[in-house]
């Protein structure tokens, strides 16, 4: 049975004069993370009489909230998250009798839940030795355990697991905020500056006078998620010290050696493939090509579960320029395979009503068969389709004439040119090998 995990971005404020009003400010920072997210989103506010919750199972942040609304509501410490499955993101815990809102990257079990509750109270009272006791937690029940947490006290923590597999980044807006954020993106969107990243093992307390990070860290199990480099974060973030951006360009470049020389322009999936398929047609001496134009708002097929809605925001965000691909042999490059909706259709699509000669598809990384545990939202197994349609009969299933993926070796190989090594990088979705915890 599927977890129905969200993929979260999370987002977090903390002013050091209660005459600020963050809501506006998350409100921008949460938006600029929409691309984690984009069925529900939400905000806890602190203002001294306890803590505000705004909910939504609306999942895009300009409509869930009005801005304008938002300007006068107090609150100088903010919360802010979007997630790809309503509900499961937020729990409300509780430290003695305090209750607090804490946000986590992934849904745990009752009994998980409750374990980490019971250090809660040690990481207020003595945060290196919290950290020690939730690093330990980390190990034993082997799932990523990051969150950020509001207190009714108005106290921030935060706490990174010795995985890394979930990132988070620390920030400040000169002196008057400190900012948390699954992306450094975020941070400079509001106009703050980025920091550093958290390191693995590790936690930061944000009080009204002081701000306190532990001693304790735990380098030695840190993990590298492939998707999250591949596909989900943004082309403007760098996650650990790689840069999502130069990532992919070199990654285009490792898998650029399997592509079919015979085609005459190369042609990106919007929106995350076309960087791809620029550095592809770089590196193969073929000319590249915008092949699609975007209708209305910006829609990520993946993140979206409902079929009917998928292939509307398929046809949105794919309106070809016919005189690109009429009667000419196209690579088309994307940048993972899930279901294969998106792709079969843009395919069908060309073919039937555009012309096209040939398209041959290459796809920037291994073939994916397995649900993560983790909390990336990938499809449950019997809908992975390079889980159940083998590799010789993809171009038949999808009516391409090539179907080429990138090999593990091309993406371990990208990752070494960032100093990772490929013990360190979490496959499983392509492999079903857990990683060493």
């Amino acid at each position: 049975m599927r977890s129905a995990e969200p993929v979260t971005g999370i987002f977090a404020v903390y002013a050091f004069d209660e005459m600020w009003r963050v809501a506006k400010v998350v409100y921008y920072g949460i938006m600029a993370l929409n691309h984690r997210g984009q069925a529900g989103c939400g905000m806890c506010l602190f203002s001294g009489r306890g803590l505000s919750l705004l909910e939504s199972n609306i999942g895009y942040v300009d409509v869930a909230f009005n801005v304008e609304e938002l300007v006068g509501r107090e609150g100088w410490i903010g919360l802010g998250w979007v997630y790809s499955t309503v509900g499961r993101v937020v729990k409300r815990v509780h430290i003695g009798s305090k209750e607090c809102i804490c946000v986590f990257y992934v849904d745990l079990p009752e009994r998980d839940l409750e374990k980490i509750s019971k250090v809660l109270p040690e990481l207020k009272r003595d945060l290196d030795e919290g950290v020690e006791k939730l690093n330990v937690l980390s190990r034993e029940i082997q799932r990523p355990i990051s969150f950020v947490l509001l207190t009714e006290d108005g106290e921030l923590y935060v706490y990174r697991d010795p995985s890394g597999l979930k990132p988070l980044h620390v920030g400040a807006y000169g002196f008057d905020l400190g900012i948390i954020s699954t992306e450094p993106c975020a941070i400079e969107c509001i106009g703050g500056d980025p920091r550093a990243d958290m390191p693995p093992g590790s936690a930061m307390c944000f009080t009204k006078y002081l701000v306190e990070r532990s001693r304790v860290q735990d380098l030695h199990r840190r993990k590298y998620c492939a998707l999250e480099y591949i596909y989900y974060s943004r082309l403007d973030s760098t996650i650990d010290e790689i840069p999502v951006y130069d990532f992919r360009r070199t990654l285009s470049q490792t898998v650029s050696r399997r592509a079919p020389l015979s085609v005459d322009v190369v042609i990106g999936v919007p929106e995350t493939g076309v960087v791809y398929a620029v550095e592809i047609a770089k590196h193969i001496g073929r000319d590249f090509s915008f092949g699609f134009v975007q209708t209305g708002r910006r829609i990520r097929s993946a993140l979206v579960q409902d079929y009917l809605e998928r292939l509307i925001g398929v046809q949105l965000k794919m309106s070809p320029i016919r005189c690109v691909m009429q009667g000419r042999s196209i690579l088309l490059v994307d940048d993972s395979l899930l279901k294969g909706i998106t792709l079969r259709n843009i395919i069908q699509y060309i073919r039937n009503r555009v012309g096209v000669r040939e398209v041959h598809v290459l796809v920037a990384s291994p073939p994916i068969r397995y649900e993560c545990p983790f909390g990336m939202d990938i499809p449950p197994r019997e809908e992975l389709l390079c889980a159940n349609v083998s590799l010789e009969d993809l171009p038949r299933v999808l009516d391409a004439d090539s179907v080429t993926f990138a090999t593990l070796d091309d993406l371990y190989e990208a990752f070494e040119k960032f100093n990772v090594d490929k013990d360190q990088v979490c496959t499983y979705c392509m492999t079903g090998r857990l990683p060493t915890w």
